[in-house]
């Protein structure tokens, strides 16, 4: 291995953590009520609590040499010889999603209490112990070798975090040293890796440079020091820097990789104090918000395109493949969330809320084969289909990102709570040596009120910072106790509410919800998307040819109990309905208007 001398990369003596002013729950302080995302989460935890743990191992134990048990699972997690891209993706990496499963699982121990996730955690990281040797065998000719480290990386530190299993942290510097004999010098690009020799085009589609932000985690739980200056050695300098400038990189790299990148320039952050790498994340989201479809999501043909060309509109009659769901969502929540405990801008949660209903949380469900739902489709012809490929990493990326609903949706600060998502939940913290607990009730989004029950042992002064989101209308009303709350509601910040609250006290928050119509960018504004506050609304049924921006706006919803809407034109009635109602009927997300 070829390493540049520790200077080149060492960590900077003068570095100063930063605090963020608001912090994450512990997973089992926010609990999910009975909901569509409940059913997601429970979905995913039983389907990964079942799964046959000897396939689970078989990759590693096949490629270490050892006995090897068990059915293959198929799909991409073989072991196999036949991957023969762009034709086959049979055996494309190995064993690559495992430590995402065992990172969903750990996640979702803390989250329920179950023994019996937290005893199977623990078997597979003892079990995953004995494939780990020193040379690192796994990873002779392999394509993506970060890749699946960085996933096993987060896996194995969530087991010790979240699952409480002891040997996790050893077992994870025994498979940091194995890899790093097939890790390059530093962070590579696509175009790096492309000018260097390999021996397939996939050997040139790794991700080395999203290792800092587990290993910058590794090295907060373990405060071993050499995880951080392996962190810093990856850091992506020609990314970080010219995003840090405001200059758009973006086009051209693939999309989720490159949102995930955010989050280790984030915890980069965190850790070494330097506010390049706040303005890198932040001025990246701002550069992926702006070629964003109306959904939210991003990516058509996991690629960012050029802005100011029209080509977003363009992909509408070119691929089917306009959003990587799972794994686009889960980097997007991670993204926002580190960026709203940072900023305290409740335009973070509105981003994370579109993705939330218009993306993943019409997701269909992952198989028991590994049939696994990848892509959300907005060509001008719409269908929900399954992935061509068993286990893809959507299929790791999903229960990691289910078991994170909860700890998305509020967040601690130093004087009471930030309310983020509104779903039906119930969140608990001691203020000042007083047991706290909201219980949040809602059909948001197909109403536009939520309700807020306070639990104290005693009357306690704190604040509830109730998001507002930025497309909410005037008449927007904010209560406590039935009586309108004091504090101005203005759309596109949280709302302080503070006060010494009392048990049984309540909080409601009506939104206005207005009909809006996006363009899908500005060289195209005559093709629109319809909104109705957090929801896109897809038309469905027959489409008719003709339509005006009057008529689209003109639409009602059909029934309380319905997602439909319905809007009359001159060539018929015109079905809407948001992307989680949507089954297998052909759907169009974007309308040419006229107007």
């Amino acid at each position: 291995m070829a390493v540049r001398s520790r200077a080149a990369w060492a960590l900077p003596s003068a570095s100063v953590a930063i605090n963020a002013p608001l912090s994450v729950f512990g997973y089992s302080d926010v609990q999910l009520l009975e909901s569509p995302l409940r059913e997601q989460f429970d979905r995913n935890h039983d389907l990964f609590l079942h799964m046959n743990e000897d396939a689970m191992l078989k990759p590693f134990r096949q490629r270490g040499g050892l006995a090897a048990p068990g059915p293959d699972m198929g799909g991409w997690y073989d072991n196999a010889d036949d991957f023969t891209p762009p034709e086959n993706f049979h055996a494309f990496i190995p064993g690559h999603s495992f430590g995402q499963y065992l990172s969903g699982l750990s996640r979702a121990y803390a989250v329920t209490g179950s023994k019996a996730t937290q005893e199977k955690v623990h078997r597979l990281v003892g079990a995953f112990a004995e494939t780990v040797e020193p040379s690192g065998k796994f990873y002779v000719d392999y394509h993506l070798p970060a890749y699946t480290y960085d996933k096993t990386s987060c896996g194995l530190i969530d087991a010790h975090e979240f699952a409480k299993c002891p040997n996790a942290l050893d077992v994870h510097w025994r498979a940091t040293q194995a890899v790093l004999p097939y890790l390059p010098e530093r962070a590579l690009g696509r175009a790096d890796q492309r000018a260097r020799p390999h021996k397939s085009v996939a050997d040139t589609w790794d991700e080395t440079y999203t290792l800092p932000e587990n290993l910058f985690l590794a090295y907060q739980r373990s405060g071993n020091a050499r995880y951080r200056d392996l962190a810093v050695r990856f850091i992506e300098k020609d990314y970080f820097d010219p995003l840090a400038e405001g200059q758009n990189v973006l086009p051209g790299e693939h999309a989720y990789s490159h949102v995930n990148a955010f989050s280790s320039a984030m915890q980069a952050y965190l850790v070494l104090g330097e506010e390049n790498y706040l303005r890198a994340a932040t001025n990246g989201l701002r550069f992926v918000h702006e070629q964003s479809y109306a959904t939210g999501g991003w990516g058509p043909d996991e690629a960012f395109v050029p802005p100011r060309k029209g080509l977003l509109e363009a992909s509408l009659g070119t691929t089917h493949s306009s959003f990587e769901t799972p794994c686009g969502a889960y980097g997007h929540f991670k993204i926002t969330r580190y960026l709203l405990r940072v900023t305290r801008d409740s335009r973070y949660g509105d981003s994370m809320e579109r993705v939330l209903y218009n993306t993943i949380g019409g997701a269909t469900p992952i198989l028991a084969d590994g049939t696994s739902f990848y892509y959300s489709d907005y060509n001008h012809v719409g269908r929900k289909l399954h992935y061509r490929d068993k286990w893809p990493c959507c299929s790791g990326t999903f229960p990691q990102l289910t078991a994170d609903y909860g700890i998305s949706s509020y967040y601690r600060s130093d004087d009471g709570v930030y309310v983020n998502l509104f779903i039906p939940s119930r969140v608990s913290w001691v203020q000042n040596g007083t047991q706290c607990t909201i219980t949040q009730t809602t059909e948001y989004p197909r109403a536009n009120t939520t309700q807020f029950a306070i639990a104290l042992e005693r009357p306690e002064k704190f604040t509830v910072h109730m998001r507002i989101p930025g497309w909410a209308g005037a008449k927007t009303n904010l209560s406590v106790n039935g009586g309108r709350a004091e504090s101005a509601v203005e759309p596109g910040k949280f709302v302080p509410l503070q006060r010494t609250w009392k048990n049984g006290d309540r909080i409601e928050l009506e939104l206005e919800m207005p009909l809006r119509l996006e363009a899908v960018d500005d060289q195209n504004p005559n093709t629109v998307a319809l909104l109705c506050g957090p929801l896109a609304l897809f038309a469905v049924e027959n489409i008719p040819a003709r339509i005006t921006r009057k008529q689209l706006l003109s639409a009602t919803a059909v029934a309380q109990s319905s997602d439909d809407w319905s809007a009359k034109t001159d060539g018929g009635v015109l079905i809407l309905r948001p992307f989680a109602a949507i089954m297998s009927e052909n759907y169009r997300l974007y309308q040419q208007v006229e107007g």
